[in-house]
């Protein structure tokens, strides 16, 4: 092996080394909140323990998947994380309006400085037939911004639609795509329904 190999050789093992050491200390992050947790519920400190579960828990919804779950239809718009009625199917006549409910998990949950924290969701709105041609889309249907000084984790949506005309019978879907503005991950989630007479 000439000596620019060996160069080369060595700086890549140096290269893997780094990166290993990296990974590790941010793999370590959540870790070290989770022994700190553990240490303070031995000596029956649980409050203390509480709150460094819930900061591990923060690294790891960063880390996680961007989420859109329980997204139904509803009889009327909830009114508040978990609380809805939903509709006993997704069966609508011509004219009439769509609710639907739904919780996003594991967005980023910015901290803009001490005790202040930020949120940005966008959502992207399609309906498609059972051929899956678009026949409705509107992208940043949603745009959800605020800013807390809590980290707020139950968040729930809510879309509102009106047929201002009405769809023929038939099946059709709603794409909905939710963004997360600050990490840039996507999750998309479609809903079936039809239109009856």
């Amino acid at each position: 092996m000439n000596l620019s190999k060996k160069f080369i050789f060595l700086g890549l093992i140096s290269i893997f080394i780094i990166t290993g050491l990296t990974m590790f200390s941010f793999a370590s992050e959540e870790k070290d909140y989770i022994n700190s947790a553990l240490k303070l519920i031995d000596e029956e400190k649980y409050n203390e323990g509480v709150g460094e579960l819930e900061e591990a828990l923060m690294i790891i919804r960063s880390k996680a998947d961007l989420e859109f779950v329980n997204v139904s239809f509803t009889e009327e718009e909830a009114w508040g994380f978990g609380m809805y009625n939903p509709r006993k199917d997704a069966n609508f006549a011509q004219g009439e309006t769509f609710i639907m409910y739904g919780e996003a998990r594991n967005y980023n949950i910015k901290e803009i400085k001490k005790d202040l924290y930020e949120i940005h969701l966008k959502e992207d709105m399609y309906i498609l037939d059972k051929n899956n041609n678009v026949l409705f889309k509107q992208e940043d249907f949603l745009d959800y911004h605020i800013t807390s000084h809590s980290k707020n984790y139950d968040l729930f949506i809510i879309n509102t639609l009106t047929q201002t005309s009405p769809f023929p019978i038939g099946n059709y879907k709603f794409l909905l795509v939710l963004k997360d503005v600050f990490s840039e991950k996507s999750t998309e989630v479609t809903v079936n329904f039809t239109i009856v007479e």
